[in-house]
């Protein structure tokens, strides 16, 4: 018996081409409406820009609609710490020394445009390995060159830290970066100048060790000169209270009995049964 199969249907060679093309439409449209959307990262904002030159109005953080023809550059509007290793610079005394510093900064929201505008397209870590190092360096290089390498390493830290502080407050913010804060590492010397230091170093000890004992001797010295001095205030008292008559009277009290007693180069028999 022979198996009588359903004829095919003719296909509509029309609609599957609409449909063809309205799947196309889709698919571009849903490609152009991707590359439409902007996300800004939380704490940071956003200029826009395009050929036709870069839009006043930046957008926040979220989730934004933006023509595909325009691109955006995120700078951070939140605090932000970029570390900077053996940055050489020089003391007063010629001497070269290697540190690291930290700086904690953000980008003011209100200036991005005007950084844009400075630097072009160029994102935060290219500012941060390109302007802002040369920056950084030039005003810590500043600081260490008022003082010599002794006191770099010592007395003079906290004076370093604020004029660095200060100098890149004073040539950053008018740029758009605000400068919060930055914590300089100890200085890294070479062994020479290392070894130079040391005894630097040792000489001040034994000098201030010879000036505490110096002190401590002369403390010593006053103090036994006012009480010799009390001593002998003593004894002028002392010397003027035994009058004659005083001592004569003392001797007598003290005679035992026996030999008239001498007083005065006198010989002076007592009668003591009077």
């Amino acid at each position: 018996m022979k198996t009588v199969r359903p004829a095919k249907r003719p296909v509509n060679r029309k609609s599957l081409l609409l449909t063809t093309i309205i799947g196309t439409l889709l698919l571009l449209g849903a490609l152009i409406l991707f590359m439409c959307i902007e996300k800004v990262p939380q704490g940071y904002q956003a200029v826009i820009y395009s050929v036709t030159g870069v839009k006043d109005q930046t957008k926040p953080a979220g989730w934004h609609i933006i023509s595909p023809l325009d691109k955006a550059v995120h700078y951070p509007i939140r605090t932000q710490t970029k570390e900077y290793q053996n940055l050489n610079v020089a003391t007063s005394d010629g001497k070269n020394l290697d540190m690291d510093i930290s700086v904690n900064y953000h980008v003011d929201p209100t200036k991005v445009v005007k950084i844009f505008n400075k630097f072009g397209n160029a994102d935060i870590e290219g500012l941060e390995n390109g302007f802002l190092r040369t920056r950084v360096l030039d005003g810590l290089r500043q600081s260490v060159a008022k003082y010599s390498v002794i006191e770099t390493f010592g007395v003079k830290t906290s004076e370093i830290k604020k004029a660095t502080l200060d100098e890149l407050q004073n040539n950053l913010t008018d740029q758009g970066f605000i400068v919060e804060d930055i914590a300089i590492s100890s200085p890294k010397a070479d062994a020479a100048t290392q070894a130079a230091i040391d005894e630097r170093v040792k000489a001040n000890q034994e000098l201030e060790r010879a000036k505490t004992d110096r002190a401590i001797a002369e403390q010593n010295a006053a103090k036994k000169k006012i009480e010799a001095k009390g001593q002998a205030e003593a004894n002028e008292i002392l010397d003027k209270s035994l009058t004659n008559k005083i001592i004569k009277k003392q001797m007598i009290d003290k005679w035992d009995g026996k030999q008239p007693i001498t007083i005065g180069g006198e010989g002076v028999i007592v009668d003591v049964n009077k």
